[in-house]
């Protein structure tokens, strides 16, 4: 069952200026799996992938996956909205 964040992450996709907003580490994960825009091998992408699987199974609070999900971001250099 999906554990639905305080704030969503409002993110780029991998088409120019369109966005894309995530709300739950389901989400995110589906998002790093298939729409991931850079590289996927920094360390913050590979403790996020975890986080969120952690999350998704009732392993970790669903905030501290977030903030997982956006340090992976950051480190993609990926955009972020402010929403």
């Amino acid at each position: 069952m999906a554990q639905w964040w305080s704030k969503p992450a409002i993110v780029e996709t991998r088409k120019t200026g369109d966005r894309m907003v995530i709300s739950n580490a389901e989400r995110a994960m589906e998002y790093m799996a298939k729409e991931w825009p850079t590289l996927e091998d920094g360390q913050a992408y590979r403790v996020a992938r975890k986080a969120l699987l952690d999350a998704h199974e009732g392993k970790l609070d669903a905030e501290k996956a977030r903030e997982a999900f956006i340090a992976a971001l950051q480190e993609g250099d990926i955009f972020i909205f402010d929403d």
